[in-house]
Parts: structure tokens; sequence; C-alpha cells
């Protein structure tokens, strides 16, 4: 299919605040958006022309999106590939296809996808029961760490393991199901880097970001990094490298580490915009939101610019009565999501610390 023009209508599977900034990009570029979610109180009502609260199995709902919707995306990677497969069978547009859910959705998949194209992780095994995770832990050694295969995110579905007691403990309490288990890799920082591939075959990178974590949550996001040019070259070639290789459409978000080696190993990837590149709606030209619009509508894109140093703060349903009592200055922009309850964990919001003196300003975050 052709360029898909503005006042088109897109649709948007899942109405969480990436839905939210997907449908406020889309609206400032002349879209309209239409959203299926299956929560009644989903954040993109907010910002979306037309909100369908049903499961991403509802028939009708699933078929007036294909009607009305001139090109559909996802915003989050735990889509049923399902509902894709229904949507195509309608005569949906979908460009970007289920096969990014269906890879990214499960860690072996993942890892199996990036090291047949020749891109290191880290050593891992899989683990359906007890007796595989001590098989697997003998080959792997300690420290190791245990995921499920899918769904967990922000640090749950996670088990370290670090000596013996520990993988006793865990075996025991060992649920069945798929798992992961992953060498824990000594680095020097956790980078991402998103790319973004569009439907006319063109491809656009965003500078790497330095990420930093508190209790498994993205805390900060610090671009530039504070690694070597050369190693911001390579995150940016190997982010190229995946999407290109596995032909996907649309943003693909890439977690590395840097190890102490001076490897850099590809940890984890979300085919959809990520936490981590929300900088770029006020450090670069263009943000990850408006490039993922450009590319399923099949735009001609080009390489974002970082136009000012920037940290982004995650702000966490804990922070917010303590964000809400604060006079924040120029340098910082607050972004809240319109959550009805703030969660201790939960992401209500994010700050972009924008300026000149790249540490003044992971200061100023760290004391927010």
């Amino acid at each position: 299919m052709g360029r898909i023009v503005s006042g088109s209508t897109i649709g948007i599977l899942g109405g969480g605040q990436l839905g939210k900034m997907l449908a406020d990009a889309a609206r400032d570029m002349g879209y309209r958006t239409m959203v299926l979610d299956p929560s009644p109180e989903g954040c993109a009502k907010l910002s979306c022309d037309e909100y369908l609260a049903f499961s991403y199995g509802d028939e009708a709902a699933l078929r007036k999106m294909a009607e009305v919707c001139d090109v559909i995306t996802y915003e989050f990677e735990n889509v049923p590939s399902e509902t894709i497969d229904r949507l195509v069978e309608m005569s949906a547009y979908v460009p970007q296809g289920k096969r990014p859910l269906h890879i990214t959705q499960h860690r072996m998949r993942e890892k199996g996808a990036v090291n047949n194209l020749g891109i290191k992780t880290t050593q891992y095994e899989e683990v359906l029961s007890a007796g595989d995770l001590k098989t697997a832990i003998e080959k792997i050694g300690y420290p190791a760490i245990l995921k499920t295969s899918t769904g967990g995110y922000d640090g749950k579905g996670q088990w370290v393991i670090r000596d013996e007691a520990a993988l006793e403990k865990v075996a025991r309490e060992l649920k069945e199901g798929e798992y992961i288990l992953e060498r824990m890799v000594k680095f020097q920082c956790e980078l991402s880097c998103l790319a973004v591939r569009s439907t006319d075959g063109s491809t656009a990178v965003f500078p790497v970001g330095e990420n930093i974590h508190k209790n498994g949550i993205l805390h900060l996001t610090i671009v530039p990094s504070r690694v070597e040019d050369e190693v911001k070259k390579r995150a940016e070639e190997t982010a190229l490298k995946i999407i290109e290789g596995l032909d996907f459409v649309g943003p693909l978000a890439i977690e590395f580490f840097l190890g102490e080696d001076g490897e850099l190993y590809v940890n984890e990837m979300a085919p959809r915009p990520h936490n981590s590149t929300h900088y770029t709606m006020d450090g670069c030209n263009k943000s990850q939101f408006y490039l993922h619009i450009e590319a399923i509508c099949g735009m001609k894109l080009e390489t974002p610019k970082l136009i000012r140093n920037s940290v982004m703060l995650n702000i966490l349903g804990e922070d917010v009565p303590r964000i809400e009592g604060m006079q924040l200055d120029s340098e910082a922009i607050l972004h809240m999501y319109g959550k009805t309850e703030a969660k201790t964990g939960r992401k209500m919001g994010h700050i972009n610390l924008i300026g000149d003196d790249l540490e003044k300003l992971i200061i100023k975050a760290e004391e927010i």
C-alpha cells in the first residue's frame, strides 16, 4: 500500500501511555485515531478520537477497526497474535504484521533471532522444569538470572541465582511454565537504541541512551550516553542490522549491556515506542512517536537530531505527591499520563530535563 495521508484514521491496539502519546503525535500530524484496549480507563482515552473498551478478541470491535482505520499499529508487544490474524482476515492494513510480536513475546525466540543475525547475547539455556534449571546452571554457572519466557516487565518474573542455596530455593518454588536462564553479564552500563523502519524501506535511528534502573524499573535515561563514540556507533549499527535483518516495520527498541570486556550484548527488544526514548519528545527535532506514525504511513524517514542534551526521569506512583507540590524550572518539562490510580512502582509520567550541561541535568534529576 502507498502512503497514508493526513486526515486518515490510525488504529492503535493498546490504550496505555504509549498509545496516548502516539495518539497525541498522530493528532499533531493531522490524523484521527481509534484505540482498542480491554480497560475502560486506559489513558489513551484522553487523546484519541474514538476509544473502544473491549477485549482484543472482540469480533465487533475488530470489525469496526478494520472498516474505519486506514492503517493499524500496536503500542505494546503483548497484543495477541490472533488479533492481528483476525484483522488481516478482515482486510485491515497492519503493516507491522504479527511477526515482531511473535518474536519479542518469547525470550528464547528473541535471543535466537538475534543470534541468527550474528549478534551477541549473553549465554542462555531453556528451562522447563526444576531438573532443567539444575542442568542449565551447570552449563552457565553463577551468577545467573532466571526469567519467564513470556510476560514479565520492570523486574517482574525474574529470579537472581547467585549460589547453590538460591538455586535450591528457586527450584523448590518453580511453577510449571517456560523459562530462560541467562548468565549475568558483568557490564559497565546499560544502553538502549530505538531504530525505526518505514514501509518504504527507509530507516532511522535515535541517539543512544544510557539507562539507570532502580529496583528493576527504569529511573533515568541520559542522552548523549556517557560512552565512547565508537560504542554509540556500534549500538546504532546493531539496531539497524536487527530491524533490517528481521524485516520489521515500525519502531524497534533494543536494550544493550556494555560489558566490562567492551562487547555489546543485546538484552531485550520491543517492537514499539520505549520508555527510554521518551527524551525525544523534547530533546530531538522529532519524537519517537512521530517517526512511528511516519513509518507505518509509508513516509521516507530521516535521521532524527538531538537538539539539546537530555535526561529523562520516570515518575512512579510514590513520586506523585512530591512532584505535584514542586515548582519546576524551564529546563524541566513534565509529562503526566492521566492514569486514575497512583500505585507504588506504576509509571505515572516522566520529566524531560533539557539543557547544555549534561552533568548538571543529571544532578538536578536526582534532586527531584
